[in-house]
């Protein structure tokens, strides 16, 4: 048995799952974890699944044989663990505009923080004249990594970006 990961993109449609995850069994592969989402009309997702090594190259054929879904199989999985780490989470909040995501994820790489995941969307906000940016980034810190270096990281561009950052240690 092999660990893989599958990425899937296409355009979103009812069943879509129940297809791939029949598709996994049918080759007799176990459905470890995912994370799946549709945007824009669009059915994103990345699933971690098991399967038997003679099984992964019929499967990867299979799965695009599913209408309107492109997938890559990545069979190289190299688990990044540094040394010891903990977890927290970013919360953004700001009027949209271009490079909020950018200079946020720029300042945590820059401190030595991991995004671990990432979930934003933007809603209406008539009474700030437009868009509303919210996102909530969890992150791994290094043991040896100061969260308040990483807070006053974010503080500093918080101010540049005209958004409401908050740190919230896990």
């Amino acid at each position: 048995m092999k660990q893989i990961v599958v990425t899937l993109v296409g355009t979103d449609k009812p069943g879509i799952v129940e297809r791939i995850s029949k598709t996994i069994y049918q080759h007799k592969g176990n459905w470890l974890a995912s994370s799946l989402s549709k945007m824009a009309g669009q059915f994103a997702g990345i699933i971690q699944v098991m399967l038997p090594e003679e099984q992964i190259e019929s499967f990867h054929a299979a799965v695009n044989q599913i209408s309107d879904l492109r997938c890559v199989v990545h069979e190289d999985i190299n688990e990044f663990q540094p040394s010891e780490t903990r977890t927290a989470t970013v919360d953004i909040m700001g009027n949209d505009k271009p490079g909020i995501v950018q200079e946020i994820t720029a300042a945590l790489h820059h401190a030595g923080a991991n995004v671990l995941k990432m979930q934003s969307h933007c809603e209406s906000a008539p009474n700030w004249g437009g868009e509303l940016f919210k996102a909530e980034i969890l992150i791994g810190v290094p043991a040896e990594l100061s969260l308040d270096e990483i807070q006053e990281r974010l503080e500093d561009i918080a101010n540049d970006l005209v958004v409401e950052l908050q740190l919230k240690r896990d």
